[in-house]
């Protein structure tokens, strides 16, 4: 039989407006479950009530301003309009325990400067006063030790099967960190005007679900060291840097997201075998962004009008392949009214651009610097200029090439492709596509098949400067004279099969 702490009842009177679906959801929670239900009106101490907490008890925190607390034990807490505050080294929620669930609370962060920290640090060295603002001292200690690597986080997390669910943070310095935990899930949630609003650091099997993080300094989710992460249906917007960051990640989901005046929508960075799908990116500098990233697959993401003026005018891409990245997939995008639809830089190879609608840049593809990258099957349509190819060794046809709407060769055998080729209008590296499209492609694409090209056609190889031969089942480029290979910034010995990747869980 459920038990109520006796300082207040279901249907006692709280402060605040009133959230009809919440109480019936609360409602029904506490009479399906066969914990105690404890309630908590503000100005009460939360700490003690955890403390004589159950494990699997349900914490009710009424709607007004609760202090921090750290939970130590299988609890759920759900907030009916409860605040917090958290302070300088001071989080209002520490999670130090598997198996946690907090719902419904919203917090006002601190963004304090390095100084302030300090003198945090410098008083408890001192053996000064531990509390802040708040009152209680929620100081997080390790073996007995302060921890002085910790941003001011509103929220910390380190237990395992973790959920936080319809919570909302402003101005925090971040908005909920997790460090070496296995399960985290956020939930239709908010982070507004932090420095960053999630920040998890060597984790795995993390979700973040309809969440949004708006208008913060950095990145709205940064996550390095992490796998078996999940990121779907949220809305990174107008963040100073990247909207979402995925740093040396691995078995990374990032699907059906809005990513949205951003410097960086999504930014893959030494990330491999993940995936971006079904994204909107749009007002970015760059849409996507993959850089020393490899096994990649980017597919049926919309990615339009990444142009802004602030530091150049009118600059922006819809999908960059930078710093050496390899075997990424990037296929069925839609790329259109950006400076460079997309484009690949800096000594990557082995990449395929495949089945892509491209329509309305400046440039349609820019490729610069990098060799045996496959382009075909795309779609090139009322671009300023369909395609630039600079300093490359890169495949613009297999046994079919591109369409390009300014092409203006027949076909005369009907075979769907040209009689003559289309010569790539920009860029030092003369290359030519010998089988173009006459008719736009709209065929379904087959992965392994992708694979397959990629590895019977990118046979150039930059240190002998050999060319690439073009054979009776329609290979790939075919140069007339013998020309020297680009010359690489970098070594040209790179490693293209993906790296190891080990992270500390």
């Amino acid at each position: 039989m459920n038990m109520v702490w006796p300082w207040c009842s279901l249907g006692c009177a709280t402060s605040g407006t009133e959230h009809p679906a919440l109480r019936i959801a609360i409602v029904l929670v506490l009479l399906s479950s066969p914990a105690l239900a404890l309630h908590i009106l503000p100005g009460q101490d939360v700490q003690s009530a955890i403390y004589s907490a159950s494990p699997g008890d349900i914490l009710i925190l009424e709607a007004g301003e609760h202090r921090p607390f750290v939970v130590d034990r299988p609890l759920t807490l759900i907030g009916y309009g409860a605040f917090m505050r958290s302070d300088v080294q001071s989080p209002a929620i520490t999670v130090r325990s598997d198996s946690v669930r907090i719902e419904g609370v919203s917090i006002a962060g601190v963004k304090r400067p390095s100084e302030e920290k300090f003198k945090y640090y410098m008083e408890r060295y001192q053996g000064g006063s531990s509390g802040g603002t708040s009152g209680i001292s929620t100081s997080v200690t390790f073996a007995g030790h302060l921890r002085l690597d910790l941003p001011n986080a509103a929220i910390l997390v380190f237990g395992r099967n973790v959920t936080l669910e319809n919570i909302s943070v402003r101005d925090a310095e971040v908005g909920v960190f997790a460090e070496d935990l296995n399960g985290l899930l956020i939930n239709n949630s908010t982070f507004q005007s932090c420095k960053t609003g999630v920040l998890v650091l060597r984790s795995s099997n993390v979700s973040i679900i309809s969440t949004e993080m708006i208008d913060c300094e950095k990145a709205g989710l940064n996550a390095s060291n992490s796998r078996a992460f999940t990121v779907t249906g949220c809305r990174a917007v107008n963040n100073t840097h990247a909207g979402l960051f995925f740093r040396n990640c691995e078995d990374i989901d990032v699907r059906d997201n809005t990513l949205s005046k951003n410097s960086e929508g999504l930014v893959f960075w030494g990330t491999n075998h993940s995936s971006a799908t079904g994204n909107q990116a749009d007002l970015n500098y760059y849409g996507i962004l993959l850089a020393d990233s490899h096994n990649n697959t980017i597919s049926g993401n919309t990615l339009v009008n990444n142009r802004r003026s602030e530091i150049v005018g009118g600059f922006g891409v819809g999908m960059s392949i930078q710093a050496n990245s390899s075997y990424n997939l990037v296929f069925k995008n839609t790329a259109s009214n950006n400076y460079n639809g997309l484009e690949i830089t800096e000594n990557c190879q082995r990449n395929a651009l495949c089945a892509n609608n491209i329509s309305r840049n400046t440039h349609g593809v820019r490729l610069d610097k990098n060799w045996n990258n496959l382009i075909y099957r795309n779609n090139f349509v009322d671009n300023v200029i369909s395609a630039y190819d600079n300093q490359t060794k890169s495949i613009w046809n297999t046994t079919v090439g591109n369409y390009y709407s300014d092409y203006r060769g027949s076909d005369g055998d009907g075979d769907g492709m040209g009689d003559t080729p289309y010569t790539i209008p920009k860029g030092s590296s003369m290359a030519t596509d010998y089988r173009p499209l006459v008719m736009p492609f709209t065929g379904d694409i087959d992965t392994e098949k992708i694979l397959e090209d990629i590895k019977r056609y990118a046979h150039y190889n930059p240190e002998e400067g050999n060319t690439i031969r073009v054979d009776e089942s329609g290979a790939t480029i075919r140069y007339t004279t013998r020309r020297a290979p680009p010359v690489f910034e970098e070594n040209t010995n790179t490693v293209v099969e993906r790296p190891p990747f080990t992270p500390v869980l």
